[in-house]
């Protein structure tokens, strides 16, 4: 126990600070800015490698598809790499989905990772930059249609150099990262979703709307509906419509009319699609059906024997813009390329329907196609 004599200078008086409330609120405001001056970049970040992710999975995914068959390049969805030799695509495209995955397991990367990641993604710009301006010069020289005047490799150009600028920059270090770990991935999760719905969107609004204006040989004309009364459906008039101009235009020798009698048809869909076409010009030699085309599979997996065993040539296929995209794939599945020519389709009620259900079916068929 201390003891203090009388002359002993006496212990320190504490002193006590009273916090008003506008204090307290102002230091809330001062921690609150603090905390939200870091969300934008976090967020950015991890939205960046959400789409880092998707990109660098499609890379690679299409990589193991040609490898499964030879020759098969769905890496041509997004970007067109010739005329580089093929290995030396699969090389390029194989380095670029590496470092996307490995950045986005990995963000705080060294340096050197960070210039070569940035490095890649901006050499893949320029290639997508490259691609867009090809669009023009085949569009100009009259070989496709758009309905859009910018193309989808411009679109896919921005992203890479986004990508690019986020891989360069340093990742948020932990005294500016204010989300918790669960909440980044799930922003990464979010972007990668996105993506997965925008992608096929994508599709179908750039390349489902662009009629590729090729001679061939033969157009496969797709069936849909025939009414109680043994009269077209809109989309299927539209569609035979279609094929009838393409024949009268010199653009089809003959076509191919492919579909099936539903549960509620009274007739098969390729009666009404014959008898339209000749009706519509077209000499009863020159129109072909495939009776048993219930989907589209059964239609690709009916046509593609005959296609093969005619003639040489190109070979076009006629649907609605939202069923080009997955037409495409399960053609390209079967190792026939084909020219996509979308109907003067009249909108219809259930059109925003129908192309919301293309987005898993185009995933369905990609996956079904790669792996």
């Amino acid at each position: 126990m201390t003891m203090f004599d009388s002359t002993s200078p006496s212990p320190p008086t504490p002193t006590y600070y009273r916090v008003s409330p506008a204090d307290r609120l102002r230091a809330a405001a001062t921690a609150t800015s603090t905390v939200a001056a870091g969300v934008p970049r976090t967020a950015l970040h991890a939205a960046a490698r959400g789409v880092a992710l998707f990109f660098g999975l499609f890379a690679l995914l299409n990589l193991a598809g040609e490898l499964r068959t030879p020759g098969f390049d769905q890496n041509i969805w997004w970007l067109d790499l010739r005329p580089l030799p093929a290995s030396a695509s699969a090389a390029v495209l194989g380095l670029a989905g590496l470092l996307l995955l490995w950045w986005v397991a990995r963000p705080a990367a060294p340096g050197w990772r960070r210039v070569l990641t940035a490095a890649v993604l901006a050499a893949l710009a320029v290639v997508a930059v490259r691609n867009g301006l090809a669009f023009y010069d085949v569009w100009h020289a009259g070989q496709i249609d758009p309905w859009l005047g910018v193309p989808f490799s411009f679109v896919l150009a921005a992203v890479l150099l986004l990508l690019s600028w986020a891989a360069a920059s340093r990742a948020p270090s932990p005294r500016d990262r204010r989300w918790t770990s669960l909440c980044t991935a799930l922003t990464a999760a979010a972007a990668l979703l996105l993506c997965g719905v925008l992608f096929p969107l994508g599709q179908q609004a750039f390349f489902g709307k662009t009629t590729y204006v090729r001679p061939a040989r033969v157009a496969v004309v797709f069936g849909a509906q025939v009414h109680t009364t043994g009269i077209a459906s809109m989309t299927l008039a539209d569609r035979v419509a279609t094929g009838v101009d393409l024949y009268k235009r010199g653009l089809a020798d003959r076509l191919l009319m492919s579909g099936a009698q539903g549960s509620n048809e009274p007739v098969n869909e390729t009666v009404v699609m014959r008898e339209l076409a000749i009706d519509a010009g077209v000499p009863a030699s020159a129109v072909a059906v495939d009776p048993s085309g219930f989907n589209t599979d059964a239609t690709v997996r009916d046509t593609v024997p005959m296609l093969r065993a005619g003639e040489a040539g190109a070979v076009a296929v006629v649907s609605d813009f939202y069923h080009l995209p997955r037409i495409k794939l399960a053609y390209q599945r079967a190792g026939v390329d084909v020219i996509t020519v979308p109907s003067h389709a009249r909108r219809i009620p259930q059109t925003t329907g129908l192309v919301v259900r293309e987005i898993p079916a185009f995933w369905v068929y990609y996956l079904r196609a790669v792996l």
